[in-house]
């Protein structure tokens, strides 16, 4: 049998499947880590969960409940795009600590960035229109 003839059996079989996607990229890597994981702590247990979330994903990928899939996938998506963001916050803080300040407004809590001085200065929340004087 040349390769033609499993290329056209496979895409037979996979026809009206779910497919592959994001989620079951990210349940791929994370089972093969924590096969590799469970080879250097020699547990079982984290090798058996490790195996689960290799089966899912393919269960996924295998999977003719396309509505399901899909909005696992969504799920999924939308819990990243949380994570990412609060990542990219955190990154962009750092990067910004040398020059600017973080002041709260007393009156509605808003996040206020402000220079970095070694003095007191007048903020004005742009939220809530309050004047506050906080040394940065």
């Amino acid at each position: 049998m040349n390769t033609m003839e499993w290329i056209q059996k496979i895409l037979f079989y996979m026809k009206g499947r779910y497919g592959y996607d994001e989620l079951s990229k990210a349940l791929f890597i994370i089972g093969l880590l924590l096969g590799v994981l469970s080879n250097f702590i020699g547990g079982q247990i984290v090798s058996a969960i490790g195996i689960a979330v290799l089966a899912f994903g393919a269960l996924r990928i295998l999977s003719r409940e396309k509505t399901k899939r899909n909005k696992e996938l969504q799920v999924y998506l939308k819990w990243k795009q949380t994570i990412l963001t609060r990542y990219y916050k955190l990154k962009n803080r750092w990067a910004q600590r040398k020059a600017f300040a973080i002041k709260k407004c007393p009156n509605c809590k808003q996040k206020v960035r402000v220079p970095r001085k070694n003095k007191k200065i007048r903020i004005t929340c742009p939220s809530c229109q309050t004047k506050f004087i906080k040394k940065t």
